[in-house]
């Protein structure tokens, strides 16, 4: 029988349009309260990774050398310093006084991205990776991003133009050896295995923010974190005892603490070579949020996030709101200078640590009692900090004999083999053995001592000096002026140094030689490694800095390179040799070279160790069309430099500059070069057969 009913159109009309307000509402874009707490019920909570046994491990590299703090302790003050940026920002981006602005990711994008989350579980560092740069990074950028349109804001919290995340830190080294000799145990073969940087944007113009360490969960878990994570003093904890706990519950404690303590040692080792104060280790679930104070850098303060367990979200709580607010926080800490990290890394203990060896020593059964399965959600779990009586599970004992919780953690800490204290290289100037008592004693336990002292005001000093030269921005010498200064000649008058190289003295002639100056530019860093200016970016086997010679004026460029590549950069020294009668012409004038006694630490290039001086060649043609006339200028100076037996073997854009002083193409970067016979004047048949064989093997 037919169904008669008469059509409820009304009920009909009301149901589409109430599907249709939903589509809206799925489709238009979210309020900043919205965003954090979407992403976190739709991104965060649900959450999945693969256990242990079905995630990928890789190959595990062998430990390493890296500074240690000598306290882990906790980060009392962090919770209200991010309540009090937090706060600011929702008056920016959501004022009480008007409807919320909005501005961010739509709902339906977020759903979108939840489902595709789901199919799969996270199971290796990549994956993290992917998560949190989706789940977490982009919508922090996208934060700063509107935030840097409100004057208010942008002044607030010195924001420049915004931030970038970036994962491809590139590495002058492009073998990934060590990138120093043994007699340097400060280098390291890859610093940051699972790192991941923050810069500031500021034009065009990239700097460093923070770093990020990535820690997959079937590899960190939160549960983990939960035991393992506590105040200690942790060089003691982890190195003052020969043997490891035997009890299954002090055992779990004991290797829950290694592993959260390796993790923790590998990004401080970042942040101290990168001079950072804040930074953060994650496993997608839980954060650790760290912090090294200017004046007390062997300690790194620790405050521990996991969002997933918190009770309210009102306060930033979220990951996208601890994030968030570190970032915004470290815009008003500037990186700290080279001769600041010299000093604290002499006096830091060394861990030969790696993480993932680390895990590859935890017994399975303790992996499984602290895996990924009782992580994520956890209702029965609550976060410290939502308890107003938390207290840290272990409080820092200033004895190592006080207590029975110490004297079980000291009995059941790690032998000592594996560990090994910072020499000063061979290059380096003597020292006392108050100074080695200071450096195996470290800071923070040795405020009394005359050492400690002594590290007290070279930290002060390193402040009062950490900035680069006064005359950072001072103009380069003419090629011809170096030319005078390397033969012996006359100055120039068209340098807009002249007058500085003159002294106030009535001279045509240079006063000093180029051996003179390389000298005077060896001393200025060894006494202050922060006078000199990384200029540019870095090619594949050097850095260019600035340097300028306080006494006389000369600006001039360096080439720094790391002593890994030091062997084959250095033969360029012999091309420029070779080369002698096109400098100034086909070539940059070349002065010599410098040996440094102290590290420079320069992001995306590794540790500087070694120099070519020479004099600043003008701007790169990679940027520049290639006319026929720059063509022909180009093929000229080649000829010049074959015609004295140089054949380059890499001539492209970026090892060409365009010298508008001298209006010639000037050719660089002699590394992979070779030295064939040429015709007039002949060599010595010892000359020649020390060419061929150190220089016609140049090619990488």
């Amino acid at each position: 029988m037919a169904n008669n009913s008469p059509t409820d159109y009304k009920k009909l009309f009301l149901q589409e349009k109430e599907r249709r307000k939903q589509a809206e509402e799925r489709n238009r874009q979210t309020t900043f309260a919205e965003l954090l707490h979407l992403c976190h019920s739709l991104l965060s909570r649900p959450l999945r990774f693969e256990t242990p046994s079905r995630s990928t491990t890789g190959t595990i590299p062998l430990p390493i050398g890296k500074y240690c703090p000598t306290r882990l302790a906790l980060w009392t003050d962090c919770s209200s310093r991010q309540q009090k940026i937090y706060s600011s920002v929702c008056n920016y981006l959501q004022p009480t006084e008007e409807a919320p602005a909005r501005l961010f990711t739509p709902l339906i994008a977020l759903e979108d991205c939840a489902r595709r989350f789901g199919l799969r579980p996270i199971s290796s560092e990549q994956g993290l990776e992917n998560y949190e740069r989706i789940a977490v990074e982009d919508h922090v950028r996208d934060i700063i991003a509107e935030l840097c349109k409100i004057d208010a804001a942008r002044d607030e919290f010195g924001l420049g133009d915004g931030i970038w995340f970036d994962n491809h830190t590139k590495f002058i080294n492009p073998k990934g050896g060590s990138e120093a000799n043994a007699n340097q145990p400060s280098s390291i073969r890859n610093p940051r295995p699972d790192q991941f940087c923050i810069n500031r944007v500021n034009g065009n113009t990239n700097t460093l923010l923070t770093t990020v360490e990535y820690k997959p969960p079937h590899k960190l878990s939160v549960e983990a974190l939960r035991v393992g994570l506590r105040e200690m003093d942790l060089w003691k904890c982890m190195f003052r005892a020969n043997k490891t706990p035997t009890d299954p519950t002090e055992k779990l404690k004991y290797d829950a603490e290694r592993l959260v303590c390796s993790a923790i040692v590998q990004e401080y080792h970042v942040m101290i070579q990168e001079g950072l104060e804040y930074s953060y280790v994650t496993n997608g679930v839980a954060r650790i949020l760290l912090r090294v104070p200017y004046d007390d850098p062997s300690t790194v303060y620790y405050f521990f996030c996991d969002p997933n367990s918190e009770q309210s979200l009102q306060e930033p709580k979220t990951s996208i709101a601890r994030v968030l607010c570190l970032c915004l926080m470290a815009f008003h800490s500037p990186v700290r200078g080279q001769e600041w990290r010299n000093t604290v890394q002499s006096r830091l203990h060394l861990w030969t640590t790696s993480f993932d060896h680390a895990l590859s020593q935890t017994p399975k059964e303790v992996l499984q009692q602290i895996s990924p399965q009782s992580d994520s959600t956890d209702p029965e779990y609550v976060s410290p900090e939502s308890s107003s009586d938390y207290q840290p599970s272990s409080p820092l004992q200033e004895s190592p004999t006080a207590g029975r919780r110490v004297r079980t953690r000291s009995q059941a800490s790690c032998a000592p083999s594996d560990v090994r204290h910072r020499t000063q290289s061979p290059d380096s100037s003597g020292s006392d053995s108050n100074q080695a008592t200071g450096r195996k004693r470290g800071f923070s336990q040795i405020r009394s001592s005359p050492s400690a002292q002594r590290a007290a005001r070279q930290i002060e000093a390193a402040k009062d000096k950490g900035g680069h030269s006064k005359r950072h921005d001072a103009q380069f010498c003419t090629q011809r002026c170096l030319l005078g200064l390397q033969t012996g000649g006359i100055l120039d008058d068209s340098c807009p140094n002249m007058k500085l190289h003159r002294r106030g003295q009535d001279v045509m002639k240079h006063s000093i030689t180029a051996e003179d100056l390389v000298g005077l530019l060896k001393a200025q860093l060894d006494e202050n490694i922060d006078r000199c200016t990384p200029l540019g970016n870095c090619g594949a086997y050097g850095a260019p800095f600035k340097l300028i010679c306080d006494k006389y004026g000369y600006v001039v460029v360096g080439k720094g390179t790391t002593s890994g590549l030091w062997k084959e950069v250095s033969r360029e020294a012999q091309v420029y040799q070779v080369l002698r009668k096109a400098q100034a012409s086909a070539v940059p004038v070349f002065l010599g070279t410098i040996d440094l006694k102290k590290i420079y630490f320069l992001h995306g290039a590794g540790e500087i160790r070694h120099m070519l001086v020479m004099g600043w060649g003008g701007e790169s043609t990679a940027t520049m069309e290639l006319t026929p006339g720059l063509l022909k200028n180009i093929n000229k100076s080649n000829k010049e430099i074959e015609a004295l037996g140089i054949f380059h073997e890499d001539l492209r854009p970026d090892n060409i500059l365009w010298n508008e002083e001298l209006r010639r193409a000037l050719i660089i970067d002699f590394h992979r070069s070779t030295l064939k016979c040429r015709p007039a004047p002949k060599r010595s048949r010892a000359k020649t057969r020390f060419w061929r064989t150190e220089s016609g093997d140049v090619k990488r």
